[in-house]
């Protein structure tokens, strides 16, 4: 299991995926995904941490968003027959991910919260900007 959790050998990074309640006192792990090439470039440029790491950070954080917003219900419907005491914050769980990638410092190896939302693409940003849905 613990393997799972690492990344590896094929240098992309593994997102140990945690939920928490809104009283914030404790994080449950509920899971893991491999990252692919893209995701393994934003985490190499994350962890050299030069002029653009907070981008790629800002875009790691977006995608396991993204990814999470794609499947939530059934997501949080597996969360809860797991960790049965999370019942009652049913609609109410905040998620985070740890990276798993060589060369992270401490501070990036911490639990970071993700917004759960569906990504947009460029064309969806530019229609929104113009008044479009």
């Amino acid at each position: 299991m613990m393997d799972s959790q690492m990344a590896g050998p094929d240098g992309f990074p593994v997102f140990n995926l945690f939920v928490r309640t809104e009283l914030k006192n404790m994080w449950y792990p509920c899971g893991s995904f491999k990252g692919d090439e893209k995701s393994a470039a934003l985490a190499q440029n994350y962890v050299d941490d030069g002029l653009l790491s907070s981008i790629s950070k800002n875009q790691l954080d977006a995608g396991v968003g993204g990814s999470l917003a794609r499947d939530e219900s059934r997501l949080e419907e597996t969360i809860i027959r797991g960790y049965p005491q999370l019942r009652k914050e049913k609609g109410k769980l905040e998620y985070g991910y740890k990276l798993s990638y060589p060369g992270l410092s401490k501070e990036q190896e911490k639990v970071h919260i993700v917004e759960v939302k569906v990504q947009k693409g460029f064309f969806d940003g530019i229609k929104s900007a113009f008044g479009g849905n």
